[in-house]
């Protein structure tokens, strides 16, 4: 546990540098570092590594992808998409003995998904309806401390008290208990949050919605449950524990940003619609 909570600690200060100390597109360049890597550490668990082709195709995919939303990229954007699908019918084509077509299917879906979701961190990072550069770095927050501080809370409150497995198919070590503290844990985590960015920042100039933050919050954090356990049935089908060791006490980058695959997309839709600051 002490190596776990060491290995947050570093992590949260490189976020800080790279949020709060860098321009906006160190975010772009630090989560194609991250999608990459993540990447990897799939093909490496699902044995696709040793086909070169398809792990350039995937990784070079993977870190293109948190630049399809700057400005003027939107053309380029689908120009790779279409390279990549491209490259994927060219290697089915080239190795259709060896190769079939659900591993060519499970590529695509964890090298398009994956890092798509994960790279709404770097297109929430612009993004204001009231256009406030802030209010940006504010959802990344948001973002990251849903899933986060719903593992977090459902790690400690299950090892204390957890009783009921959740999917003990899936993962043995979730509890029904601890599912319920990290979603109460996660919710008055993003409403903290909230009143921080209120109190600090916005003042009197504008205000947050807790209601709707709070409700966000609630329905992200069982869809960040639901992205840690689709990595895991990965894991168990690959028969591993971690997709990596780069993390010391969390596993790979992977293991860490599993629980964003599903939140990070839904905190990006709803800040189009809903008036979270005004």
């Amino acid at each position: 546990m002490k190596m776990r909570i060491l290995t947050g600690l570093v992590g949260g200060a490189l976020a800080f540098v790279v949020l709060l100390l860098l321009p906006p597109v160190f975010l772009n360049i630090a989560m194609s570092i991250i999608c990459g890597m993540a990447m990897y550490e799939v093909l490496i668990v699902s044995r696709f590594v040793g086909h070169r082709g398809l792990t350039a195709a995937a990784v070079a995919f993977a870190m293109l992808t948190p630049f399809f939303l700057l400005p003027g990229n939107l053309l380029p954007a689908m120009g790779a998409m279409l390279a990549y699908v491209m490259a994927l019918t060219f290697l089915q084509i080239r190795y259709h003995k060896t190769l079939s077509m659900e591993r060519i299917g499970f590529v695509f879906f964890v090298s398009v998904v994956f890092p798509l979701s994960f790279s709404c961190l770097a297109y929430l990072r612009t993004y204001s309806l009231r256009g406030c550069e802030a209010d940006g770095l504010f959802y990344v927050f948001l973002a990251l401390v849903i899933p986060w501080m719903c593992d977090m809370g459902a790690y400690f409150v299950g090892t204390f008290l957890g009783r009921h497995k959740l999917c003990p198919d899936i993962s043995p070590k979730k509890t029904v208990e601890g599912a319920i503290g990290g979603i109460v844990v996660s919710v008055l985590s993003a409403l903290l949050a909230a009143f921080l960015y209120q109190i600090l920042y916005l003042g009197d100039t504008a205000s947050v919605s807790y209601w709707q933050i709070g409700l966000l919050a609630l329905i992200g954090t069982p869809l960040s449950m639901m992205g840690d356990l689709l990595a895991s049935i990965i894991k168990r089908q690959c028969q591993v524990k971690d997709f990596g060791h780069i993390m010391p006490g969390h596993g790979g980058l992977m293991d860490r940003f599993d629980s964003l695959l599903l939140t990070a997309p839904l905190l990006f839709i709803a800040v189009h619609y809903l008036p979270l600051i005004y």
